[in-house]
């Protein structure tokens, strides 16, 4: 978890694989043109995955790609930085730490400049790919007999084929984990590995069953070159203990200062307009409602099938008060009640979605913020959800609400190269993250313990002392 390298300020432009000149060379292969941009991610952690879409301009120099506005359609881009910068050679696979890859879906042919055709391209990640992929299937370590009618049933250790069926398209890894009592997806409501996944909702915490409506699903480029692109999960709590050890506050799972640390942003470097404004939640939920289904052996002439009906409701109350508008929570679950008792709901947990709910009522949501690829690390660059306290901000010493982490859930990731400063920039949108820590607060008492170091010798920052939920004690 220590600090991350800047972002190379080169940036590689590759077509299925093929390195695209920076200039027209001869070659004939297209010339992509800055700026580009990438927008990514949704506006509430609940709603379902939306693909990254790129949009970047080419310059066909032979007029090869513009006979037909399908040529490129199809095909295969990834933009990555130009990691030779920083001496890593990814070799022939540019994957690996990419800022996108994905496929063209669209381009279309712009007006002659310079004696040469422009092309806009656009291009989505493989998110798009699987949410458009609703092959039959599969009804993994079932008797197909009594899964009739049903398009997904997955049953016991499917990782193999999971990992098998990704891989079809061209996805190589991936991290999901969950824990539940499964219902099959019929037939006739055509549905995608991507549909089934999201709707899969519930994991084993400590041997519980667990309700999280937190989770963010996304592209994954981080990895050895055999396991890019991962399709991921990041669930948006904020875990990380902050220890006052002397002169330095760190993180506790690593002992990193959170100046060097990349989940901390310092607010002096965040990049934000000239006259920001705070805004109310776009809704105030009362109510979370887990819409589940039951599930029954039915006897036919061919013998024993499954049945389910998606028929059940469980209404759990969040808050009394009452607000204009939709105030209920409405989550489908792939749960499914069994048996002659049909309770299986029971041992459900809910506590983790309704503390999740009441978080995101009582803060206020902050305006977009940027990041800056000569201010910050990599790590604050990439198109994927995470989890960042900022510290410093000066809305905390005004508004208490805006206090505790935040989930960066979306953005639009810009390359210029005629920006002096930085050629990366990220303009994000944030989201309130649950802080799952012990969230304690020093005293003054326990501030005269750290004797190791006067006070000139430390680097607090007086925002962090807001986010310390432990004291290391020394003598």
């Amino acid at each position: 978890m220590s600090t991350a390298t800047r972002l190379p300020e080169k940036c590689r432009v590759y077509l299925d694989n093929t390195l695209l000149p920076e200039r027209v060379n001869g070659t004939g292969l297209p010339v992509p043109l800055s700026p580009f941009t990438i927008e990514w991610g949704v506006s509430a952690p609940w709603d379902a995955a939306v693909p990254a879409v790129l949009k970047i301009t080419f310059i066909d120099p032979d007029g090869d790609y513009s006979r037909v506005y399908t040529t490129l359609a199809g095909h295969r881009i990834t933009i990555a930085p130009d990691w030779t910068e920083n001496g890593i050679d990814n070799g022939p696979n540019p994957v690996k730490y990419c800022m996108f890859d994905g496929i063209i879906t669209d381009v279309q042919i712009l007006a002659n400049d310079a004696g040469h055709d422009r092309l806009s391209i656009t291009a989505s990640d493989r998110i798009y790919v699987l949410r458009n992929d609703c092959r039959k299937g599969p009804n993994w370590n079932q008797q197909e007999e009594m899964v009739q009618g049903f398009q997904w049933w997955p049953k016991g250790n499917i990782g193999p084929q999971i990992k098998a069926w990704l891989a079809n398209d061209g996805i190589n890894n991936y991290w999901l984990p969950w824990s539940t009592f499964l219902a099959g997806i019929k037939a006739d409501q055509k549905s995608s590995l991507l549909d089934w996944l999201e709707s899969v909702k519930t994991r084993q915490i400590n041997g519980t069953y667990t309700l999280e409506i937190n989770r963010s699903v996304f592209m994954s480029y981080k990895g050895q070159p055999s396991t890019v692109p991962s399709l991921e999960a990041v669930y948006l709590n904020w875990d990380v203990e902050t220890v006052l050890a002397g002169a330095r506050i760190i993180t506790g799972d690593d002992g990193t200062d959170i100046t060097r640390d990349h989940r901390y942003a310092d607010a002096e470097n965040v990049l934000i307009d000239e006259n920001p404004t705070l805004t109310a939640p776009d809704s105030y939920y009362t109510q979370l409602e887990l819409r589940y289904s039951h599930l029954k052996l039915a006897s036919s002439s061919s013998g024993q099938l499954y049945e389910v009906s998606q028929d059940g409701s469980l209404v759990k109350q969040i808050e009394t008060a009452t607000y204009e508008g939709e105030n209920c929570l409405s989550v489908t679950v792939n749960w499914a009640d069994s048996g002659a008792s049909q309770n299986n709901i029971n041992v459900l947990d809910t506590t983790r979605a309704e503390n999740y709910l009441k978080t995101q009522n009582q803060r206020v949501r902050l305006p977009q913020i940027t990041f800056r690829g000569d201010l910050f690390s990599q790590m604050f660059l990439y198109c994927n959800p995470r989890v960042i306290t900022i510290i410093g901000s000066r809305f905390e010493r005004t508004v208490p609400a805006t206090h505790g982490p935040w989930a960066v859930i979306g953005g639009t990731l810009t390359y210029d190269a005629t920006n002096k400063r930085s050629r990366w920039a990220h303009k994000v949108r944030l989201f309130p993250a649950q802080d799952t820590t012990s969230q304690g607060k020093p005293t003054c008492a326990e501030l005269k313990k750290l004797t190791a170091a006067t006070f000139g010798q430390c680097n607090w920052k007086l925002g962090a002392l807001r986010y310390v939920t432990k004291i290391k004690e020394t003598t």
